[in-house]
């Protein structure tokens, strides 16, 4: 898993479609403007994490989003390979969890 708040998270995408990182960094620049660029991700806000395999998805799913159903999601970058999709969660009025994923991992997060 990769978590990521800051601008400067970014830099560990370099692997990424520049779609992807386009997408974490738009949802970075939103909880920046709203909530400030020095909080860290436990403080109000929330971030985006980027989930790489399914062992992931699966603590993820039964630890951090237990109970939570998602509020949005969309593919945001697809070409004959691969799929990624962002999906928020909301935790509280003033948290949240953008969970970026592919392929596989789609069907299960959305179960």
């Amino acid at each position: 898993m990769i978590n990521l708040w800051k601008k400067e998270d970014l830099n560990l995408l370099s692997e990424y479609p520049k779609e992807v990182v386009e997408n974490v960094g738009n949802v970075i620049n939103v909880l920046n403007e709203s909530y400030g660029d020095n909080r860290k991700s436990t403080y109000y806000g929330g971030y985006v994490f980027v989930i790489e395999d399914i062992e992931e998805l699966e603590y993820f799913k039964s630890n951090i989003l237990k109970g939570l159903v998602a509020e949005f999601s969309d593919v945001i970058y697809e070409n004959e390979v691969n799929t990624y999709n962002s999906t928020l969660y909301l935790l509280y009025s003033d948290y949240s969890i953008t969970v970026i994923y592919k392929n596989e991992e789609i069907k299960y997060l959305l179960k």
